[in-house]
């Protein structure tokens, strides 16, 4: 495969793993701009604008609102998603100082 046919194959790709359980997915794509989602493959929830994981609901219960709270272009999905890891470690830090501090 050269690099041409690599380049034109990975444009059409609309799901890329992640980290463990979590995706990367494409939902839409209109004038060549895809629209994409951080999805927790276990729960079947999205992350959201918020930084918190928020259920998929079925398509006909989808409004404006959880779109726009759920769906990103790449790069702010991305960036999202690097805000929520290092949320989620922070955090964690402070709970392990809470239980060493009782300890």
């Amino acid at each position: 495969m050269t690099n041409d046919e690599k380049a034109k194959w990975f444009s059409r790709a609309v799901k890329f793993q992640l980290e463990g359980l979590i995706f990367l997915e494409m939902k839409s794509r209109k004038n060549g701009i895809g629209t994409w989602v951080i999805e927790d493959g276990k729960s079947k929830a999205f992350l959201n604008s918020n930084l918190e994981w928020e259920a998929e609901t079925a398509q006909s219960q989808k409004d404006e609102s959880f779109i726009i709270r759920t769906r990103f272009d790449l790069d702010t999905a991305l960036a999202l998603y690097e805000q929520y890891k290092m949320f989620n470690l922070d955090l964690q830090g402070i709970q392990e100082k809470a239980i060493s501090a009782f300890a």
